[in-house]
Order: C-alpha cells, then structure tokens, then sequence
C-alpha cells in the first residue's frame, strides 16, 4: 500500500470525451418541453430553465468537457497533490491523449502510473481498446510503470444516485398507487452484445429495484447498438409486468446526441407505440461526488494490488 513517504503517483483520468459541447436542448430536461420559438417570451440571457414550461428539477448539467475537467479537479483534491498527480485525458476529441498525458506525467518525474477508466460500461472503450491503447503507450513510454485500475462499474453508490436523480424530478415522477407500478427503465449508452453482456448493468438494475421500494418494476437497456434494446425492456416493463407509468434514466455522464439522439429519440417512439402510458425522462448522472468517491477507491484499490 503506498504512504506518504513514497514517491507520488500519477494517475490519468481516462474517458471517452466529445467533439462538442453540447446546448440545454441536448440534456433530459427538454423532453416533451417548447421549443425556443413556441414560448414567444425571452429570458434576457438568463438560464434557459428560467422559460415558461422548464421543469424546475433541470440540473443545468455541464457539457462533457466541462464536466470532465469539474471531475479530475474533485478527484485531485481527494488524492492530494503529495499522493497523486491528476491530468485528464480522453480516447478521442479531448486532449492530451493517454500517449501524450503518460509523457507528461513521466517529464515530472511521476514514473508509476494509474489509468482510470472513467467509464460507465464494459464496452469497446473499455477492453479491447483500453488493451490495445496501453500496449501502445507502453511500447512508448517503456519507463513507465502502467497500472490499470477498474472501471466504475456495478456500485451500491451508483443505485443511490440513480434514485436521487428519480427524485430530483418531484411531482414530475409519477408515483405508484392504486394497484398501480411505476416502470423505471435504466439506460446506458450503446455498445454491441459482444463487447458487453451488461450483466453489471442487471445488477445495478436490482439494487435500484430495491432502493425504490414497493410499487417500482426496473429494468435495464441500451441507447443502440446491442442488446437489451429500449424496446425489449418497454416490452418486459409495460406488457409483462404491467406498469402503467414509465421513467426513462439515461445512465449517461452528461448531456448531448447520445442522450438525445438515441434515448430520447427512442423513447418519442416508445411513447408512441404505447400512447396510455406517461413516460418521462430523469436528469443524467452529471458530476456528483458518489462518482468521484467510487474513482477515488478504484485508484486506491490500484495502489493496493501494485
């Protein structure tokens, strides 16, 4: 286990990263809520929450860029600089990329390395490229040691901030009563079958079924790609287990065209195939320090095994 008295560790925070950044338009909120023109009123550059019809449960989630470099400065401040360097870098679209971020932390002197996957699933990402990215950077940077922690994974604490985000919502959420079950429907971005099973996903899926309580039928799916599709769980949700209500949570860090593109896009469509239901959409995850308390054992689990 590393001391204070050793030399400090780098650690890379490694995520996916986006080309862009992404409008208030891009995020939860804005299901089923006016267009800009339709409310024929202006906010004096003001939030766009403030607009006639805005649910006032918005989070005003950062874009990703934002958001990422908000979590690697939370995750440098529970390591402590005398403990760990932390530079974020991401696969693609932000730099440095993990080849650059490694030279710099080695120009510091800071020659053992933990890369933390700052991934929601087991997809592509997060093995067959992760594998192939630290092979590349090792056959680079030959001097330094690489150790790669754990992705984020099926976690207690992540259940507890899906159902904080369900109740962030307040009367927004529909209620269970009468007989009647809420359906929540936990969606992770897409990858194909092949890279992940999301059998961890199932099992965050419980511990929300759980935490929830009576009256509440989860299940889980994708935004595209692979299976369990939106469909498949809407089908398991609505016909097999009769709810009656539906609360879409995107398990997504933040905002932009996976979240609106291919989970809210796929829920307008869902809506429609089933139009007795009322379905909603949950803020996603955004930046919380339940995340950052699960990185922050991830790298110390590293450290331990090294």
């Amino acid at each position: 286990m590393v001391s204070n008295a050793e030399p400090s560790w780098g650690v890379i925070l490694l995520g996916h990263g986006s080309q862009r950044g992404a409008s208030p338009r891009e995020c939860a909120c804005a299901w089923q809520q006016p267009a800009p023109d339709d409310t024929g009123q202006s906010n004096d550059g003001g939030s766009i929450a403030d607009l006639p019809g805005w649910p006032v449960w918005c989070r005003q989630c950062p874009s990703t860029p934002q958001g990422l470099g908000e979590v690697a400065g939370r995750l440098q401040a529970r390591l402590g600089e005398e403990q760990a360097q932390v530079i974020l870098s991401c696969l693609e679209f932000i730099e440095p990329f993990p080849d650059e971020a490694v030279r710099m932390l080695s120009q510091q002197g800071r020659n053992r390395v933990v890369v933390l996957p700052y991934l929601l699933g087991n997809g592509k990402h997060a093995t067959v490229e992760m594998d192939e990215m630290l092979d590349e950077v090792r056959a680079q940077s030959p001097e330094v040691e690489l150790v790669l922690a754990d992705g984020l994974g099926s976690d207690p604490r992540l259940a507890d901030l899906i159902v904080e985000r369900i109740e962030d919502m307040g009367d927004a959420a529909p209620i269970p009563g009468n007989g009647q079950l809420v359906g929540i429907m936990l969606v992770k971005a897409g990858t194909r079958t092949q890279y992940d099973d999301c059998l961890w996903l199932a099992e965050l899926g419980q511990m929300v079924e759980v935490r929830m309580g009576e009256g509440y039928a989860v299940d889980v799916a994708q935004s595209h790609y692979g299976d369990p599709t939106m469909e498949f769980a809407a089908s398991r949700l609505i016909v097999e287990r009769g709810v009656t209500s539906l609360i879409c949570v995107p398990y997504i860090f933040f905002p932009g065209l996976i979240l609106t593109r291919n989970v809210v896009g796929t829920l307008n469509r869902l809506q429609e195939t089933y139009p007795t239901v009322k379905m909603t959409v949950a803020p996603p995850l955004g930046v919380d320090d339940r995340l950052i308390e699960v990185a922050v054992d991830r790298v110390h689990q590293a450290w331990g095994e090294r």
